[in-house]
């Protein structure tokens, strides 16, 4: 899009820098009508030019911006799509491929709970009362009620657009929050910011590539080392919102 709008600009200024003459005789033809002076036949004669040629260049501009614009959009829909073909190669190939314990590129399964906060609250809440036992029905809980479509907990900011943010008063978070702290709490929100991103009306947890060093999508060809065999690392996953 950026290219488009990069040819707006250009032909907005090839518009304004054209026939610099008319808009002086159109001023002039403008402050007589203004002053209530009678325009002659000449000025008619003139005042009819004018308004044929600006016609003119409208409709010859309007010719010349329609062409280049549609070959912009067909070229960036072109190559959206195809980088929308790669990414799925390359989540396809990551799936593909042996995992090993240790670092950097591979799956993350897109708004599914991170399991350790849930783990480490339940060991210290529950020692003695099974809390592995505890920490996965929490989970697997959690993980359905953030996959469905009529709970969103969200609201909208103005920043340089409409942007959707967790609503921090949501009532059932503020309940999470105090009931199982902060770690949990913001588990359970990166998930659903993740659910919001990959799929906003089905809910459905999805695979991502992903740079795991980082903390951000991979890339379509990476430079790491990882790369450069058959054996992709995964590490364990992470909260992205630690405390």
């Amino acid at each position: 899009m950026e290219a488009i709008h990069a040819k707006l600009i250009q032909l907005e200024r090839q518009m304004e820098q054209r026939d610099k003459a008319l808009v002086l005789t159109a001023r002039q033809l403008n402050m007589k009508l203004q002053a209530g002076e009678k325009l002659a036949e000449e000025d008619h004669q003139r005042l009819y030019k004018v308004m044929a040629n600006v016609r003119n260049i409208l409709d010859e501009e309007g010719k010349r911006m329609k062409v280049p614009l549609l070959d912009l959009l067909k070229r960036e829909q072109a190559n959206s799509e195809e980088l929308q073909e790669n990414r799925h190669e390359l989540i396809q190939g990551f799936e593909n491929m042996p995992i090993s314990g240790g670092a950097v590129v591979g799956i993350k399964r897109m708004g599914q709970h991170d399991e350790n906060p849930f783990r480490a609250t339940c060991n210290l809440k529950y020692r003695d009362n099974d809390p592995e036992g505890k920490a996965a029905r929490l989970v697997s809980y959690w993980q359905e009620e953030i996959q469905k479509p009529s709970w969103r907990p969200f609201t909208k900011i103005q920043v340089d657009e409409d942007k959707e943010v967790i609503d921090d008063n949501d009532p059932r978070l503020s309940k999470l929050q105090f009931d199982c702290g902060d770690s949990v709490c913001n588990a359970v929100k990166d998930g659903l910011r993740e659910l919001n991103e990959y799929s906003p009306r089905e809910r459905h947890v999805m695979n991502e590539a992903w740079n795991f060093r980082e903390g951000r999508k991979a890339a379509i060809i990476e430079d790491h080392p990882g790369f450069r065999g058959n054996e992709f690392k995964v590490p364990p996953k992470k909260c992205s919102n630690s405390i």
